[in-house]
C-alpha cells in the first residue's frame, strides 16, 4: 500500500499539520519531533505530493518571478537553470509574472496575490521603478537579484562586483597596463556602482590616476560594446586595455578593435564579464570574470524559502564570490 501523510502522522504520534510543517521546512517544530517525523518518512518511503502539501499546510508551493529583460541574455538563463533543481527539490512551482505596463491600475502586489504566490524573485529591474515600493511594503517575501533592495521581508543576492573589478584591474596592471578603460553598464544600477567602485579602487591600488575619458556607459549587448569601444578608440590616447561589463559586450568591443586595424591582445587587451559558453571559443579566447550563476540561482530560492517558512528570518544580503578566468585576450602592454 502507498503511504500517505496520515499514516506518517499516526506513526509519529503527531498531527497531520505537524508532519506538513516538517516537510515544508517550518522552524516552529521542535528538533526532536522533526527528527522523529523525518525518520518515519524515510522508513516508510513516503513521498510528499506537492498538491497534498499545499492543501494540508494551506500553502500554494508557488514562487513568482518578475523579469523585465527576458531570458535572451545567457546570464539570466543560467540563473534560471540554477534555480530549477532547487525548486524541484523543495517542491515549488515557478510562475513568470509579466509586468503589465499598459494597465494604469497595475499593481505588483495584486498581481502576486492573484497568482497566490508565497514569495517573489525579482531581477532585471532598476531602483527607480516606483512599483516596487508597494511590493516591499506588502510583506510578501522577496529576493532581488543584483539589486540591493532591503526591507522587513525583502533581501537580495548578487555577485561580488566590486572585488571582481579590483582583481581585473590588478591583473592588467600586473601586465604593465596603465591606460585601462571600463565599458560600464546602466549608470544608476547597483551593479554598475559596485563595479565602478572596484574599478577606481583597483586603479588606486595600482597607483594609476582615474581618467573619466576612459569610462564609457554601455549595456550588455554586442552593439553596445561595439559603439562604446569606437568612442574609446577615438580618444587622442586610446587605452591599452579595456574591461567590459559583459562577455557579449566584449564581443562587440573586439569587433570594433579589429575594424580599427588593431589586434587583441597585441594592441589592446580585453576582459569580459560572465564567462558565457562562447567566451572560450572566441578568437582569441576571452579572459573574463566568471559569475557563479548556478549558486546565485540556487541560493535565491533557498533564501526565499527561508523567509517564507520563518517569518522571523532576517532578510538576506548575500554576496557570491567571482573568479577571474585567464585566457588569451590579454597580454603585456607595449613598452
Amino acid at each position: 500500500m502507498t503511504t500517505n501523510i496520515r499514516d506518517v502522522a499516526k506513526a509519529a504520534g503527531v498531527s497531520v499539520a505537524t508532519v506538513s510543517k516538517v516537510l515544508n521546512g517550518y522552524t516552529t517544530v521542535n528538533q526532536q519531533t522533526k527528527e522523529k517525523v523525518l525518520r518515519i518518512v524515510k522508513e516508510t518511503r513516503f513521498t510528499p505530493n506537492s498538491a497534498a502539501r499545499a492543501l494540508v499546510g494551506r500553502r500554494s508551493m508557488t514562487i513568482g518571478m518578475f523579469l523585465t529583460t527576458g531570458l535572451a541574455h545567457p546570464f539570466f538563463a543560467h540563473i534560471l537553470s540554477g534555480m530549477e533543481q532547487t525548486l524541484k527539490t523543495m517542491g515549488y512551482d515557478l510562475i513568470y509574472l509579466t509586468q503589465i505596463q499598459w494597465a494604469k491600475e497595475y499593481s505588483f502586489v495584486r498581481h502576486c496575490q492573484s497568482r497566490n504566490v508565497e514569495g517573489v524573485i525579482v531581477f532585471g529591474f532598476q531602483e527607480d521603478d516606483a512599483d516596487f515600493s508597494e511590493l516591499i511594503a506588502s510583506g510578501i517575501p522577496t529576493v532581488f537579484i543584483d539589486l540591493d533592495v532591503k526591507g522587513e521581508r525583502t533581501g537580495f543576492i548578487s555577485s561580488d562586483n566590486e572585488t571582481s573589478l579590483i582583481e581585473a584591474v590588478r591583473y592588467l596592471s600586473g601586465l604593465n597596463h596603465r591606460r585601462i578603460a571600463f565599458l560600464s553598464a546602466i549608470e544608476s544600477s547597483y551593479v554598475t556602482r559596485q563595479r565602478m567602485r572596484g574599478y577606481k579602487n583597483g586603479l588606486a591600488e595600482a597607483g594609476i590616476a582615474f581618467d573619466s575619458d576612459y569610462v564609457v556607459a554601455s549595456d550588455f549587448t554586442k552593439e553596445g560594446g561595439y559603439v562604446a569601444m569606437r568612442r574609446i578608440l577615438a580618444l587622442p590616447t586610446p587605452p591599452s586595455a579595456v574591461i567590459c561589463s559583459s562577455d557579449v559586450g566584449a564581443i562587440g568591443a573586439m569587433e570594433a578593435i579589429r575594424e580599427a586595424g588593431l589586434s587583441v591582445p597585441e594592441d589592446i587587451s580585453v576582459i569580459g564579464f560572465d564567462d558565457i559558453e562562447l567566451a572560450v571559443h572566441m578568437q582569441p579566447p576571452l579572459t573574463t570574470v566568471r559569475q557563479d550563476t548556478n549558486t546565485i540561482g540556487r541560493q535565491a530560492v533557498e533564501l526565499l524559502d527561508a523567509m517564507i517558512t520563518d517569518e522571523q528570518k532576517q532578510p538576506p544580503e548575500a554576496i557570491v564570490p567571482t573568479e577571474l578566468i585567464i585566457r588569451g585576450s590579454c597580454g603585456p602592454a607595449k613598452p
